[in-house]
């Protein structure tokens, strides 16, 4: 690798991208078809997609007492196999750009939406029953109870870096 390039790089990518990366490192969910609205990250190394997060709107109109409008989902977080611990790396990546990114196109986020990021200072705020999952964006599938795990921005104003003017 020639100094042209960085040795790490964080940021937006081809929702295609993401996608083909989900499939090949074999994420359980395969690629994201959400409806309402979606946003793709990746993180290299040395040049190579070492990891993706996905942002996507809630599936559900409302979560843990905040409208669909003012929620954004991490709704894929994937590694390459060779590097499953970028995984952390690109959550946190994600945890302090995502809100940005999505309020500039789609509305003001007041909290993530995710459950892989308890370890993280997000917060649990309820259990729910598992449901069945159909419709367009993904597989029909018997889902198990879940708990709900939220980050509340507003408890961490500030925190967000903002880019230079």
């Amino acid at each position: 690798m020639n100094g042209l390039f960085p040795l790490a790089a964080w940021g937006r990518c081809a929702d295609a991208l993401a996608d083909a990366a989900l499939l090949r490192w074999g994420h359980w969910l395969g690629g994201c078809r959400r409806p309402f609205g979606r946003q793709s990250f990746g993180l290299w190394l040395g040049g190579e997609l070492a990891a993706v997060a996905v942002s996507a709107s809630t599936v559900n109109a409302a979560y843990a007492g905040y409208r669909r409008q003012e929620v954004v989902e991490l709704a894929r977080l994937c590694s390459h196999p060779d590097h499953r611990d970028l995984t952390r790396v690109a959550l946190r990546l994600w945890r302090v750009t995502a809100a940005e990114e999505w309020s500039a196109r789609y509305w003001a986020v007041r909290a993530y939406n995710g459950d892989v990021s308890r370890f993280d200072g997000w917060r649990k705020v309820a259990d729910v029953p598992g449901g069945t999952a159909g419709g367009n964006w993904s597989r029909a599938k018997k889902y198990d109870p879940k708990a709900v795990w939220v980050f509340p921005l507003e408890q961490h104003a500030g925190a967000t870096p903002r880019r230079p003017a």
